[in-house]
């Protein structure tokens, strides 16, 4: 059954298949009543996604995911509750959406090279005014037929470290935290164990005391494929580090990556409640309440 909340969503502002009204009306269909658009380095989806919610129940909660790396460790940053119109933020977001546009067009370059040429225009056309990335280079490849599935396009070419990669710039991991805290949001660390093909297991020992003073307030621990014992491991993370634990399906829709079902991971309320607790403690008022 489809839990009530779901606090890691994708939309066409970045890398998600539908567009904001079209994932709030879908999670309003399967009872979904807290939810937050957080997608990848832009806050773009937002204002259309609570414009669809102000005549429903349910709430949307501005967030962000923003792209961090640390010695070779891709790491993400969940923000929830946020100013979406912070100047710093979207200064900084500005920069990030330039040069994610220079890494994808490298990314096409070297397929090109590799004697998969794919043309500009048309991953553009498949980000659809999103943020452009990975994924829609991989469905480009899938269209030309040079693979058979976005995964597959992934494994073989645009995996981190694969022939086709390109590094793109990044903020360190406290730098992301900071400009969340900056927004007067919440930040939160993303999956930090991922399960698959390619499990990785990021350094949280080392990690989260650097990030924790930088501001860090919660660590996604309710996520796609944990099962009960890595969800126990990282509960007992959370307490140690006083950190609330965050959760969500990290839905995309359509087949664009290696997906979740919507509302698929159950997140208790507690959750919402801590967010908004840390958040009024800051002494930023509420900007959900109408």
């Amino acid at each position: 059954m489809a839990s009530r909340i779901d606090l890691h969503l994708h939309t066409k502002a970045s890398d998600g298949a539908l567009q904001p009204a079209e994932l709030v009306k879908a999670a309003d269909r399967i009872g979904i009543r807290v939810m937050a658009v957080t997608d990848h380095d832009s806050v773009n989806g937002i204002a259309e996604a609570r414009e669809a919610a102000s005549d429903l129940a349910i709430e949307v909660m501005p967030g962000i995911e923003l792209s961090a790396s640390l010695d070779g460790d891709e790491i993400h940053v969940l923000g929830y509750l946020l100013d979406a119109d912070d100047p710093s933020l979207q200064k900084a977001l500005r920069r990030l959406q330039e040069d994610r546009l220079v890494q994808a067009q490298a990314m096409v370059g070297r397929l090109g090279a590799l004697g998969y040429p794919l043309e500009w225009d048309r991953v553009m056309a498949i980000a659809n005014g999103g943020s452009v990335g990975r994924p829609h280079i991989a469905m480009a490849l899938v269209e030309r037929g040079a693979v058979a599935s976005v995964d597959e396009a992934f494994s073989r070419f645009l995996r981190r470290g694969g022939p086709a990669y390109v590094e793109g710039s990044k903020f360190f991991p406290y730098e992301a935290v900071s400009l969340i805290r900056e927004a007067h949001g919440v930040p939160s660390l993303a999956h930090p164990i991922i399960v698959g093909a390619s499990d990785y297991h990021l350094d949280l020992e080392r990690l989260l005391p650097m990030m924790k003073e930088a501001g860090l307030e919660g660590i996604e621990t309710y996520y796609k494929g944990y099962t009960p014992e890595i969800t126990t491991f990282l509960l007992a993370v959370a307490e140690r580090h006083r950190l609330i634990p965050t959760g969500g399906s990290d839905f995309h829709g359509g087949g664009v990556v290696a997906d979740a079902e919507l509302g698929g991971v159950e997140v208790p309320w507690q959750t919402v409640e801590r967010l908004w607790a840390r958040k009024r403690a800051s002494g930023d008022a509420p900007i959900i309440s109408e």
